[in-house]
């Protein structure tokens, strides 16, 4: 794709002009922001998969940034690693029969979170017949939102959906929290009443740490709230004989790390080298923040865990950085962000702008991203948190495969957005301009018991 000649003056004049303060430069280098980029997806690191070492060798690379940096731990904490639990709860062993007549496994899915429970009574449950015609998804919905011990009996119409949720039980659920608030026994084609039941299961109880690594630069004003830069470090780790959804043949040559390159040691990098600027820089307004976040890939946990410790009502704006690793549909360097018609964020950072350089609305509005990436988890409570991002989704063969690696970026690319986001910030970051709210989302109730 063309580098559109407006955005290459730009990066020139931004040498120059971008910023108000001492020298009038930006600080951050080419060479650093590649620098940063290689290692977190080099093959050293295997991929970044949460739990595995070397996540934990990446988020002390993050920490030797934020240092020599010179960020500052977050007020009250000593250090720059938010560290949180994980639990998980996986079925280890399952017996189910009814009226004396034992169901086989294929038939029967279970899930709770607790370490296992023990059903001989039909008066200590629910029972409840799902028929052909009857809605699945909203009856479980239901069922699990009111808690409690359920016995489900699922007509065979359903197959095809009860084996969707079976392999979703097995797999094991994923909680920040374990609250044990009842369990659900599915049975698929067991036809007539219930009178009497044999049902035991144990469940395998796992609690592993996982890590966010987070730093802050004071601003002048300290009673002001304060903006937010983020992207998850994540990504799936290695492959065993697979790459995407397709087998491939065993082979000494076989690519097996997903590395995660543009998903998202970009944005990673691209997050650190802001905070350089911004740091060396030193005349910010407001309070920054930065943050790495960890197991996006998992569905947004360390993202979620950080919205629990923070206020809000104190965060002026997110910028989360998403997958910035190639040229946009719109040129080399530009960029498009979720949510445009959640706040006004994208008029306001496009103010600093030249028209021929805007941030772009998301093109692709059928993937509902703005929900999919981390800023949904402040985005929830009301922040106008949006992701920023430069990948042609429509054009994206690399995702979540192999071959996200580092010979498939466009380096001139992201150092083109990064520089665009200095500049778009700019009324951010000098509290010149705070963004309109995103309506905060109604809190459904959560599900007692997955």
């Amino acid at each position: 794709m063309k580098t559109k000649l407006p955005l290459l003056s730009l990066i020139a004049a931004a040498t120059l002009t971008a910023c108000s303060s001492t020298n009038n430069a930006l600080y951050f280098e080419r060479t650093q922001l590649q620098q940063d980029i290689s290692y977190l997806a080099s093959d050293d690191l295997k991929g970044r998969k949460s739990f595995s070492k070397e996540i934990d060798v990446a988020a002390d690379y993050i920490v030797e940034r934020f240092t020599s940096i010179g960020l500052q731990p977050m007020p009250g904490t000593q250090s720059f690693k938010q560290q949180f639990n994980l639990h998980s709860v996986t079925p280890k062993s399952v017996s189910v029969a009814l009226d004396g007549q034992p169901i086989a496994a294929e038939r029967v899915a279970t899930v709770s979170q607790s370490a296992g429970f023990s059903w001989q009574q039909t008066h200590d449950l629910v029972i409840t017949h799902i028929s052909a015609d009857a809605d699945l998804r909203e009856q479980l919905r239901k069922l699990n939102q009111k808690g409690g011990n359920h016995l489900v009996l699922i007509d065979k119409a359903h197959e095809e959906a009860f084996s969707r949720y079976q392999n979703y039980f097995n797999n094991g659920l994923t909680k920040l929290e374990l609250k044990d608030q009842g369990a659900m026994v599915l049975v698929l084609g067991y036809e007539g009443e219930v009178k009497g039941l044999e049902v035991k299961v144990a469940n395998e109880v796992k609690t592993q740490q996982l890590t966010n690594v987070v730093g802050v630069l004071p601003g002048k004003r300290k009673d002001t709230d304060m903006v937010l830069f983020s992207a998850h470090y994540d990504h799936l780790g290695e492959s065993k004989g697979e790459q995407g959804d397709h087998k491939q043949e065993e082979s000494e040559e076989q690519d097996t790390i997903y590395n995660g390159a543009n998903d998202n040691a970009s944005g990673t990098g691209a997050m650190l080298n802001l905070a350089q600027h911004y740091a060396h820089l030193g005349d910010n307004e407001r309070t920054l923040m930065f943050a790495a976040f960890t197991a996006e890939e998992m569905g947004l946990i360390g993202s979620k865990h950080f919205a629990k410790t923070q206020n809000p009502d104190a965060i002026a704006a997110m910028i989360n950085i998403e997958m910035i690793g190639k040229p946009s549909a719109f040129g080399s360097g530009n960029l498009w962000m979720t949510g445009a018609d959640k706040s006004d964020l994208q008029a306001l950072l496009n103010q600093s702008l030249p028209q021929e350089d805007h941030i772009q609305a998301n093109p692709y509005p059928k993937l509902n991203l703005f929900y999919r990436s981390d800023n949904a988890s402040l985005a929830r409570l009301g922040v106008p948190a949006h992701s920023f991002s430069s990948t042609d989704m429509a054009n994206n063969d690399h995702y979540h495969t192999p071959k996200d690696e580092l010979a498939n970026l466009d380096f001139e690319s992201i150092y083109k957005s990064v520089t665009l986001l200095v500049m778009a910030s700019e009324p951010l970051v000098s509290a010149k301009a705070t963004p309109s709210r995103v309506a905060p989302l109604k809190d459904d109730a959560e599900g007692k018991i997955y």
